[in-house]
């Protein structure tokens, strides 16, 4: 929500923002209020905005802030048609709805381009957690998660769509079982910080002897360490951009 309101030339109207609120960069001075699962009500309320955006969240933050006098709006981002919603809910709420319109007329044009251009479909695993230096502890993207939606949207069929849960744990034996075409790998490094070439090396080293996968094989093992993949605001087409051309090229 950061990010849309700064897009909608928001930002000198925004008081504070979460912790890993970095983009654009504007964002990063401002106020901090906590994470998702650990707000900082007393931040929030200290800097007595006009309203607070929330996104739906398990700690009934919404509840509690109206309790505090607050005024609140709770928005799902959990899908591309929730932060098109979105966009032009906060546009209507801030008085930029003509801004809204046309940012979301741009980004809905966009996806059809990135849906008009998929020639080919693969199977493609997004993992956003393991072990380090292990192929173990893995995390990997499931059913009817934004991160699903997103690649399918490039292309993608993820293998692991019948999984019970949204992201679920994984075992290698479960991979080399299911055999990816593409493999995405998004660990801790977009919140430590890690330099990307040393990111890219450590997560190509890791992989590199499982030869039987045919996503090694193919060269098609993608280090991601940016978070555009993983924040759900007006970048998303930007990802999907991305993922089409990882899903669809040749190899790295």
């Amino acid at each position: 929500m950061t990010e849309i309101l700064f897009a909608l030339g928001l930002g000198d109207r925004v008081a504070g923002v979460s912790e890993y609120c970095r983009y654009p960069a504007e964002a990063r001075s401002k106020p901090k209020t906590g994470s998702f699962l650990q707000p900082n009500l007393e931040a929030i309320a200290a800097l007595r905005p006009d309203v607070v955006l929330i996104i739906r969240n398990p700690v009934r933050l919404g509840a509690r802030l109206e309790a505090m006098g607050l005024r609140v709006r709770e928005f799902d981002l959990e899908t591309m048609p929730g932060i098109l919603e979105a966009i032009t809910e906060i546009g209507g709420l801030t008085g930029r709805g003509r801004q809204a319109g046309a940012l979301r007329a741009g980004l809905e044009g966009r996806m059809e381009a990135v849906r008009r251009a998929v020639k080919i479909r693969r199977r493609v695993v997004f993992l956003v957690g393991r072990t380090p230096q292990r192929l173990e502890g893995m995390v990997a993207v499931g059913p009817k998660s934004y991160l699903e939606e997103l690649m399918k949207l490039a292309g993608g069929d993820n293998v692991f769509a019948d999984a019970p849960s949204m992201y679920p744990k994984i075992s290698i034996e479960q991979l080399l079982a299911r055999d990816p075409d593409v493999i995405f790998e998004m660990g801790d490094s977009v919140h430590d910080g890690m330099e990307q070439k040393r990111y890219r090396e450590d997560v190509l080293g890791v992989w590199g002897r499982m030869t039987g996968l045919r996503a090694v094989r193919e060269k098609r093992v993608f280090p991601l360490n940016e978070d555009i993949f993983v924040v759900p605001g007006p970048r998303f087409v930007e990802a999907a951009e991305r993922f089409l051309v990882m899903i669809s090229g040749a190899g790295r």
